[in-house]
């Protein structure tokens, strides 16, 4: 699960953990680190009467994640949590993009490795406990667990058992999906590539017509490439989503 991809390049072993600096971690220092530029470069590149391409292209993008993620899912608790999901959004975006560097076997998408996204969703699912405490209580528990909505006979026997598989579920499913489907879209490209890579020195010996018909893989790596820009934006848009998502309901007034 993305681990044949690690190229170690300082080995650090500390108390029994792997903290290995490999090809990974440099990657998602390069997405925060492009995350800081690109909102930063923005802030400075627009001028005193709000003008300036790049800088519009980026408030675009931040009133597209405040209007469709965090106003859309927290209502007026939005502004307050604005940057913290538009924060995942870039971070994610950028690891994400980073993937379509040219380098094969060095450069993949951040989040195609399942220790990362299982990070980010742990860290998702901490501060939506923290803060669904924070504001209800040690009793949110038992409103969520025992639920009154359910029957008498309901909610103390199956219901506790159902909503706890659904507490811890969410982060599982949180990373399972940003994993699988950052893996499964370079998988394809690398099929495509390889083909290419094989297939021309073959058709290239049997005529003309296979002459031709020889640049179709790669065609095809242009377009699954076109298409993994497209997933990009759409995993770090569902992850940013749902991010909001268990923020609001963890801020609703009552559970």
């Amino acid at each position: 699960m993305g681990e044949h991809h690690v190229i170690v390049h300082i080995p650090i072993e500390l108390f029994g953990l792997n903290l290995s600096i490999t090809n990974f971690v440099v990657i998602l220092w390069l997405g925060a680190v492009f995350t800081f530029l690109f909102l930063v470069g923005a802030a400075r590149c627009m001028k005193a009467d709000g003008s300036g391409r790049f800088a519009n292209l980026v408030e675009s993008m931040l009133d597209f994640v405040r209007e469709n993620v965090s106003d859309a899912f927290m209502g007026h608790h939005g502004a307050a949590w604005f940057p913290f999901v538009a924060t995942i959004f870039f971070f994610i975006l950028f690891s994400n993009l980073i993937g379509l560097i040219p380098v094969p076997g060095y450069f993949h998408a951040g989040t195609s490795n399942l220790n990362v996204t299982a990070v980010l969703a742990i860290i998702v699912f901490l501060v939506v406990q923290v803060v669904a405490v924070k504001r209800h209580g040690p009793m949110y528990y038992v409103k969520l667990l025992f639920p009154h909505s359910a029957p008498a006979w309901l909610r103390y026997t199956l219901m506790p058992f159902i909503e706890l598989i659904g507490i811890f579920a969410r982060p599982f499913s949180l990373a399972i999906r940003l994993f699988a489907n950052m893996t499964a879209g370079h998988q394809i490209i690398l099929v495509l590539l390889t083909g290419e890579l094989i297939g021309v020195s073959y058709l290239l010996q049997h005529g003309i017509l296979m002459k031709i018909l020889a640049p179709v893989p790669l065609v095809g790596v242009v377009v699954m490439d076109g298409f993994e820009i497209f997933v990009a934006f759409i995993q770090a848009f569902i992850f940013a989503l749902l991010t909001a998502l268990y923020l609001g309901e963890a801020l609703e007034e009552s559970h």
